[in-house]
């Protein structure tokens, strides 16, 4: 599946938000152009419509009412009705052949001044006869049946019907007018007069309207009398009786007496607006698409970095920390795998810190087994003779080996490497007793404890090789004072051995602090290199060791360890 709609991946939220950015504007834009639009459609092109529809009206009462004035011309109010008076009421043949050329020659003239009029005639209803006609009619032409348009003063028009042209069967508009001829039966002549034959189709065309039209012009009566569209608006039919439901009617009405409307499908008239619509919908689906692509394209932009960094994380819990950083050389994805590589370079040194700790562990555990004896064997005999003792009476001998069995228990005991630190100064007490039995009481130890650390964790046999070294080095043969203070100093605990004897130049504290072979062992065999590398191990950098001494005035062993860093 291409896209699997999960909304906590950043691949499902980034192509989301790339469709709202996008969709957003396209609705509010697609809304405000659909207000606009409508709003166009719906007024500016109905308007054009009406005012091309009024237009047409004003041409087509124009083009009657010239019809009506050029039929006052060949009335008895003119010239040739005149002329036709006269020659109905001449005897004489020559003066009638004389009115009659001139009758002709007027109307040539009239219809040449009025080149929007196509037939003239003058019509006798009694005999059925056209007389005067500029043109040949053809024989089936009949005024009577012509479809009856409107009538106003006395005139009557009709239309549109095909031409009484003989050779043309082209639509026009026609009039009648009755004219009074003297000599002749009133209301039995007629002027007859026709449009151009193409002035029709060019005050009526369907391309004014730059869609699909339908004329249909409406007698006095309302009737249909003539249509484009036959089939849906038939002649003679009551406009007012038709279905246009699915139609848009634009009406102008004639103070002649007729009208016109035009009828324009609801299809055709939207058919713009639809192509609109088509043209938006094609816009925004490429629009959406697009988007889809680019968040596709971001989501790839990002997704190989995004790889990359997941491969150097695969390779650190594969504990492979040497593997050569490859750059995405995008700024900030390279800067996250820079800071990566600098978090697994100090990791990597954390684990070879961490290596060389537990190997230096590893070492004190085997020196310590090293200058060990079998503890079982000691204890044993041990206890043999204080069981001899106790049999002949020898109270001293008794207490000695019971304190030394104590600090044997204690230094080769495995219990742990961390005690408390009254667990600590109980085996130093016991040593301390121990040693002055050995030494003959000629040194006295002083205790200062802050009651308050007796139950903080230290690392196990860490003050005895100070108090060792004092009695070693400090005080030697000489009697003296021990001082042991333990006290919280700025969060740490510090711990003081001090002691009063002959103290020690520099050279000699380098060579007891140093981890060569010079380095005495007393007693157990354990010293100071114990216990600055059990410093080293438990505490770091955190830890601290210092010896202050002076050639006469003694010397100070401090020991700094942070209570916080060691937990039992």
């Amino acid at each position: 599946m291409i896209f699997d709609f999960d909304w906590s991946s950043l691949k499902t939220r980034l192509v989301v938000t790339l469709l709202m950015s996008t969709l957003i504007p396209l609705l509010l834009l697609g809304a405000i152009s659909y207000l606009a639009l409508q709003n166009v459609f719906q007024q500016k092109i109905e308007n054009g419509i009406q005012n091309t529809l009024s237009q047409t009206r004003v041409n087509l009462e124009n083009t009657l009412s010239n019809m009506e004035y050029a039929s006052l011309q060949l009335s008895q109010e003119g010239t040739v009705g005149q002329a036709l008076s006269e020659l109905f009421s001449s005897r004489r043949i020559f003066e009638q052949l004389q009115l009659t050329t001139e009758i002709q020659q007027n109307m040539n003239l009239v219809n040449f001044t009025n080149p929007y009029l196509g037939v003239m005639l003058y019509y006798f209803s009694d005999k059925k006869e056209f007389r005067f006609q500029n043109r040949e009619i053809r024989n089936d032409f009949a005024i009577e049946s012509l479809p009856l348009l409107s009538k106003t003063k006395g005139a009557s028009f009709f239309g549109p019907h095909p031409t009484g042209y003989k050779y043309s069967q082209n639509t026009v508009f026609s009039m009648i007018r009755p004219i009074e001829v003297s000599g002749v039966k009133p209301q039995s002549v007629y002027v007859y007069l026709e449009t151009n034959l193409l002035l029709f189709e060019q005050i009526i065309s369907k391309k004014q309207y730059g869609m699909a039209a339908s004329h249909v012009l409406l007698n006095q009566n309302g009737k249909v009398a003539y249509s484009d569209d036959p089939d849906r608006f038939p002649p003679e039919s009551d406009f007012a009786s038709l279905k246009t439901v699915g139609d848009y009617l634009f009406k102008e009405s004639s103070d002649q007496g007729w009208s016109i409307v035009v009828a324009i499908q609801k299809n055709d008239f939207e058919q713009e607006f639809r192509a609109w619509l088509l043209k938006y919908g094609s816009i925004s689906l490429a629009s959406v698409a697009l988007s889809i692509a680019l968040a596709l394209l971001v989501w790839r932009t990002m997704y190989r970095p995004i790889r990359k960094i997941m491969k150097e994380i695969r390779l650190i819990s594969g504990n492979k920390f040497n593997s050569q950083l490859n750059l995405t050389h995008i700024r900030e994805f390279d800067t996250v795998l820079h800071e990566f590589d600098r978090m697994r370079s100090s990791i990597r040194e954390l684990f070879a810190e961490i290596e060389q700790k537990e190997r230096m562990k590893a070492r004190l555990e085997v020196e310590k087994l090293l200058h060990q004896i079998n503890p079982h064997f000691i204890h044993n005999t041990l206890n043999t003779i204080q069981w001899i003792a106790r049999m002949n009476g020898q109270d001293e001998i008794d207490r000695l080996v019971s304190i030394f069995t104590r600090v044997l228990h204690y230094n080769l005991g495995k219990e742990g490497a961390i005690v408390t630190l009254n667990e600590e100064l109980a085996a130093l007490k016991d040593y301390v007793a121990l040693q002055r039995i050995r030494y003959d009481y000629q040194f006295d130890v002083r205790y200062d404890i802050d009651a308050s650390l007796l139950d903080q964790p230290i690392p196990r046999f860490i003050l005895q090789p100070l108090v060792e070294n004092a009695l070693y080095h400090g005080l030697g043969d000489e009697t003296g004072v021990i001082e042991v203070n333990i006290a919280t100093l700025n969060g740490s605990m510090n711990i003081q051995v001090k002691d009063n004897g002959a103290g020690m130049a520099e050279e000699e504290v380098s060579r007891l602090l140093s981890h060569g072979s010079e380095a005495r062992q007393a007693g157990l065999g354990i010293g100071l290199n114990y216990v600055l590398r059990m410093i080293d191990v438990h505490y770091g950098d955190c830890g601290s060791f210092q010896i202050d001494s002076q050639i006469g005035q003694g010397t100070a062993m401090t020991l700094r360890l942070p209570m916080a860093a060691l937990t039992k």
